[in-house]
């Protein structure tokens, strides 16, 4: 499944009235013929445009927040990762701090959401970009992109990536980044996988220093500068390095100091060519959009804590939706669950992220989830974050 979201153009922000002036207090649904009511416990404006929800249920046992944005230009979606590394852990709260100390102080970070699930090692399931650099390979599952214009795609994605010389005499597909290099692989290496690839003695490595910066999608301008020793695998900080194995290791020795090369990093939605592809800048992973234009597709029954990312049908707002779970005040919900009671905030689409011990959500530097382990907030691989000028 793939949906794109058109973003109205020419949007300007304006103020609107509290959220609980345009709902009631409390609202009731029907869930497989069981009745519950939602009471909206306290809508606290967090910043301009952006509200906090605190809600709660009697029957089923749910408390739970969500931070309600105006999408417009003033605000931007951004995914942050672990200690800037595709191995890592962090708490929600320590990479919004992280991140706001690194950025622009006319720019704040008003609110953040744990992302994507995780392997160990705190590397992500599915793909990641920062910025428009990938740090890793998709998967089966469904993930949400933004692009450069600030357009929202959900769905599932695949990699087609290539290197090409300038005379476009050699165009080479690429296997993998910031991976294990295997038989006859070429395999690209960023700053996100460390100070080394890591690789064996048989292959050979190009250092490349990167001319232009480029959304994924679109083709990125390179230099080699360093025609390295295999057995090094040194990655120079800001730059990048091909690594080859086998069959593709004379496509690389053909390259000299000084050569230009482009590099595209595809993720692909249907069959068009990159080049018609969106521009993308940031992607982050969940298991499922289980709220697709208004219609719940859950297929995870049983009850746990819950986040979710999520918008309403004409993406003039955003959603970071949170339930609390595995306590006594609060039961976790089911992706069914949570999608219905997000169509009463006025949510349209929604994607699954990581739940359990992972779902935490943050604004202002303030933790306003209820963590379910007794330790609190558990560190997890990578968050989104919502930013907005000042």
């Amino acid at each position: 499944m793939s949906k794109f979201f058109s973003m109205l153009k020419g949007i300007r922000h304006f103020v609107l009235p509290s959220i609980l002036c345009l709902m009631p207090g409390t609202f009731q649904g029907n869930l497989l013929a069981q009745t519950y009511t939602i009471k909206v416990v306290s809508d606290t404006v967090i910043s301009t445009g952006v509200n906090h929800l605190a809600w709660e249920s009697v029957e089923p046992r749910w408390s739970g927040d969500i931070v309600v944005a105006d999408w417009n230009p003033s605000v931007q979606l951004k995914t942050i990762k672990a200690n800037n590394e595709l191995k890592g852990y962090q708490t929600t709260q320590q990479m919004m701090r992280s991140y706001e100390q690194t950025s622009s102080p006319n720019r704040k970070v008003v609110a953040g959401i744990n992302g994507d699930f995780y392997k160990a090692g705190g590397v992500p399931v599915h793909s990641q970009l920062i910025d428009g650099e990938i740090l890793k390979l998709p998967v089966q599952r469904d993930a949400i992109a933004v692009d450069e214009e600030q357009r929202f795609y959900l769905g599932s994605f695949s990699y087609l990536g290539q290197l090409e010389t300038l005379d476009s005499s050699t165009v080479l597909a690429i296997d993998g980044v910031n991976m294990a290099r295997e038989a006859d692989q070429l395999i690209v290496y960023n700053q996100y996988y460390g100070d080394s690839t890591y690789t064996n003695a048989y292959g050979y490595e190009v250092v490349l220093e990167q001319l232009d910066f480029r959304p994924i999608n679109r083709p990125e301008l390179f230099r080699v500068v360093e025609l390295e020793d295999y057995e090094k695998g040194f990655i120079p900080d800001g730059h990048v390095v091909l690594s080859a194995h086998g069959v593709k290791v004379p496509y690389l020795q053909a390259l000299t100091q000084g050569d230009s090369v482009r590099i595209t990093h595809g993720l692909l939605q249907d069959q068009r060519p990159i080049s018609e592809q969106p521009a993308l800048v940031e992607f982050i992973g969940g298991s499922k959009v289980f709220l697709h234009d208004g219609q719940v597709d859950g297929n995870w029954p049983e009850r746990h804590p819950r986040s979710a990312l999520g918008f309403n049908s004409d993406t003039t707002k955003v959603y970071l939706f949170t339930v609390d779970g595995r306590q006594e005040s609060s039961v976790g919900m089911s992706l069914t669950e949570m999608g219905e009671v997000m169509k009463h905030f006025g949510a349209a689409y929604a994607i699954n992220l990581d739940g359990g011990g992972s779902t935490t959500l943050v604004a202002n530097d303030r933790v306003l989830s209820s963590p379910s382990d007794p330790t609190g907030q558990l560190r997890v691989s990578n968050a989104v974050i919502l930013v907005q000028d000042q």
